[in-house]
């Protein structure tokens, strides 16, 4: 089952928004996997623990799949879910699978080399300063020299602790040298690999490369579309492979045993040939339960809000304003039917444009409530016919 069909337009070359999807599969599979450990996490506080190790959890849940799909299809989990599968870059010899030895340097990179990036990650942000930018350019603070009589105390220190203390104080020293060199040059080191993959994904978006990412390059393979052949010969291998070993199983041992080994044996093969589905299923599952418990949400929180204040009452009209006509479609200043109507948003009256105009620059308030408006307060009203 993939999301993509299987083939294509006839070209073995993915574009390159297949690769993307591929490319952020598993990132967004993590973050849904701390995020719902974190959620499970408020009810049941022994999955803290878990989550103080999440970064070895997922670690080792991809080598899982990829280690899986790598050995039955030479894909990783994300590509097989875009029918794409992974071969050595030779464009004068036809397409082949990966070996083993290939594979387990694939292993490395997939899950090696993220992990590693990874706490990098987090031990550049733990230590960093909340003032730093981007590539931590921000001007260091000067040491304090040390009063004289300080200075004579650390050396008393340092004499009384004898070689031992010689020796923790300079392995001190030489972490704190690392760690002030791995603050500055982490973040250089960032941006030439995150420049290195853009040029790359450009150039493979350009076709002026085969290698959709420098790890491809280093690794001398390239990702093409499965055809349906291809999965029909590493189907075919990987079932003739499962008769080998269950025989060669049945073949040793005592009954027990080769039961045993028997079960476990099959267990395996059930859980490698199902677990991508069931990962599936439980990423469609867990976003319905998301959109479920987010619209109950939405649904209380309309239930709880407050209905809007009442509108205040009009102004009343002052005992020696102009007094209102009994027509409403009159002005009140004119008593004539209102052309080009306007009002002063002081009051809210309409009337006429030119003659409420006139007054509020004359006397410098309404006509109808006194309440002292300015020609800014005029508006003109458009009505439909």
């Amino acid at each position: 089952m993939s999301f993509l069909t299987v083939g294509g337009d006839g070209s073995t070359r993915p574009t390159f928004f297949e690769l993307i999807a591929a490319d952020r599969l598993m990132p967004s599979l993590r973050a849904a996997v701390i995020y719902s450990l974190s959620v499970f996490a408020q009810r049941r506080p022994i999955l803290h623990r878990l989550l103080d190790w999440e970064d070895e959890f997922f670690a080792l849940v991809t080598a899982f799949l990829d280690r899986q799909s790598l050995a039955n299809s030479s894909a990783t989990f994300a590509d097989t879910l875009y029918g794409l599968r992974r071969a050595p870059y030779a464009p004068s010899e036809p397409s082949r699978s990966l070996t083993p030895r290939q594979q387990n340097a694939t292993l490395i990179f997939l899950v090696g080399v993220p992990y590693v990036k990874a706490k990098l990650e987090a031990l550049h942000n733990r230590h960093r300063r909340p003032t730093e930018g981007l590539l931590g350019l921000t001007p260091r603070r000067p040491l304090v020299p040390q009063s004289s009589a300080a200075t004579q105390q650390n050396a008393d220190q340092r004499e009384a602790g004898g070689n031992s203390s010689r020796w923790q104080q300079r392995l001190a020293q030489a972490r704190a040298l690392g760690l002030a060199a791995f603050m500055r040059l982490y973040p250089w080191l960032h941006m030439v690999q995150e420049g290195l993959s853009f040029s790359y994904q450009l150039a493979y978006l350009l076709q002026a490369s085969p290698y959709f990412s420098p790890t491809l390059h280093i690794l001398r393979q390239h990702v093409e579309r499965a055809s349906g052949q291809q999965l029909l010969l590493a189907d075919r291998a990987k079932r003739q492979q499962r008769r080998q070993e269950i025989t060669g199983v049945r073949s040793s041992g005592n009954f027990i045993v080769r039961l045993v080994q028997e079960g476990l044996l099959r267990a395996g093969y059930a859980l490698s040939d199902h677990t991508r589905n069931a990962l599936i299923l439980a990423i469609f599952g867990f976003k319905l339960l998301e959109w479920w418990y987010t619209s109950a949400e939405d649904k209380l929180a309309a239930e709880k809000k407050l209905a809007p204040p009442p509108p205040p009452p009009p102004p009343m009209p002052a005992p020696d304003g102009v007094p209102l006509p009994s027509d409403p479609s009159l002005c009140p200043l004119c008593r004539q039917a209102r052309t080009n109507a306007a009002m002063t948003t002081v009051s809210g009256y309409a009337f006429c444009y030119p003659c409420l105009f006139n007054f509020i620059s004359q006397e410098g308030c309404c006509p109808v409530t006194r309440i002292p408006a300015t020609i800014d307060s005029v508006r003109r009203l458009y009505q439909s016919t």
